[in-house]
């Protein structure tokens, strides 16, 4: 009896040292929160992104705006970089100490995806098969990391553009299309140039106006379309700024070319309709 009893506890104490080895091992620490940089989302000034199989994407944070400026100039979508921010603080449940001899095994040679935030630099890899985790590295460490992020960082260009047609903030101070060329008299008033004598409420051209500056396309393309272009709209900004947009018509849809950066913006066509006519005024019930 006495035998078995030493026995058992020699398991017991086997057991807890193997416990404290797994626990202690580099590559399983459990207890242990880091990150895959040490930066602070707010502190990311320039993101790189070179694909293997989609040539090179640069992200800049200019006055507080982000950019897309590489392999075009054009503002970026707010919620995308959002999204890449969030990648610089990934908490990796696993990490290793980087083996530079084994970096083909894990797909980190020729790597999916080269990533950089300002001038830290992360390698992203293949997956594992056991739990489909993607290995990543930096200069130092080996990552395993949950697989939910590599759409973000291949997907088309165009899923980078902002779809805002104008920068939030912006006034606009006359809007010529091809029926309205709205403008404010020296007394304060406005008037269609196109139709002089009619009477125009302030309340319509600033609702007309917002129309403008909230829009936001359906979808929007940094190939230009084939499509013939017809009419043309000029904006006018309170900076003195002039955007200058030709239209395409089509059956269900109207498209808006960017005249300085070639950018197309579609809308539907109900949509169009609301940003091309001034609201009617409203008389009161007799």
């Amino acid at each position: 009896m006495k035998s078995r009893l030493v026995i058992n506890l020699l398991l017991l104490l086997l057991a807890i040292g193997l416990g404290m080895v797994v626990w202690l091992k580099p590559g399983l620490q459990p207890s242990q929160r880091f990150q895959l940089t040490t930066l602070d989302p707010q502190s990311i000034q320039l993101i790189r992104i070179d694909r293997q199989s989609g040539g090179r994407i640069e992200l800049t944070r200019q006055n507080g705006q982000w950019w897309l400026t590489q392999p075009i100039k054009a503002p970026a979508l707010n919620g995308k970089v959002e999204r890449l921010l969030k990648i610089s603080q990934i908490s990796p449940p696993v990490s290793y100490p980087l083996d530079a001899n084994a970096l083909s095994r894990f797909g980190l040679l020729n790597p999916v995806v080269r990533l950089s935030f300002n001038d830290t630099h992360l390698a992203i890899g293949s997956t594992e098969s056991m739990n489909a985790r993607r290995y990543i590295s930096d200069d130092t460490q080996l990552y395993l990391v949950d697989d939910t992020f590599l759409h973000h960082l291949t997907a088309p260009i165009d899923d980078y553009l902002d779809t805002r047609l104008l920068a939030d903030g912006v006034q606009i101070t006359q809007l010529n299309t091809p029926k309205l060329q709205l403008q404010q008299t020296k007394s304060g008033h406005w008037q269609n140039l196109l139709q002089p004598n009619d009477e125009l409420s302030a309340d319509a051209v600033q609702m007309l106006f917002d129309e403008w500056r909230f829009a936001r396309a359906i979808h929007v393309s940094h190939r230009p379309s084939s499509a013939t272009i017809g009419d043309a709209v000029l904006i006018t900004l309170s900076s003195g700024e002039k955007k200058r947009f030709s239209v395409i018509r089509q059956q269900n849809e109207v498209i808006l070319v960017a005249n300085d950066t070639s950018l197309t913006y579609t809308f539907s066509l109900d949509k169009y309709q609301k940003m091309s006519q001034l609201s009617k005024p409203t008389t009161p019930d007799a």
